[in-house]
């Protein structure tokens, strides 16, 4: 059975768990801000990975998907489009619904991207092993349900 009472010991330890994934989460998002030639953020990089996985969306369709606010996405694909990395376009279902698609270029900057990403990945985690990273893997796919 899962305790849910907040002994000392527990208190202090997720009190640990909360400073060690703060320190982590903000070194690791840092890193990918690190490199000036980066053009694409970790914001515009979830929004192009997202249309190339499943194809052209509607802005606001991005915004559910992704839990973001409409003016956020609105935000993030008008810089995206200014980069030719997205183009709008109309639905051929139906033309008033316009429709964000990938280009090239946004497929070879989002390769780029993650690429760089599992770079930072690797490094971070060079230290543990297998073993470690299941684990990892594992304790966060139990919490993740409850978040």
């Amino acid at each position: 059975m899962v305790e849910h009472d907040l002994t000392e010991e527990r208190s202090n330890l997720l009190r640990e768990l909360e400073r060690t994934s703060q320190i982590t989460f903000r070194k690791a998002k840092a890193s990918l801000y690190k490199n000036p030639m980066q053009e694409l953020s970790p914001s515009q990089a979830f929004i192009l990975e997202h249309i190339a996985i499943y194809g052209p969306k509607r802005i606001s369709d991005l915004a559910e998907m992704l839990e973001i606010t409409l003016p956020s996405v609105t935000g993030l694909s008008d810089r995206l489009i200014s980069l030719g990395y997205v183009t709008r376009r109309r639905s051929e279902k139906d033309r008033r619904i316009v429709l964000l698609a990938i280009t090239e270029d946004g497929q070879k900057a989002l390769q780029g991207f993650q690429r760089r990403r599992q770079q930072i990945l690797s490094f971070f985690c060079h230290h543990l092993s297998t073993d470690d990273l299941q684990h990892l893997i594992r304790i966060y796919n139990k919490v993740l349900p409850y978040i």
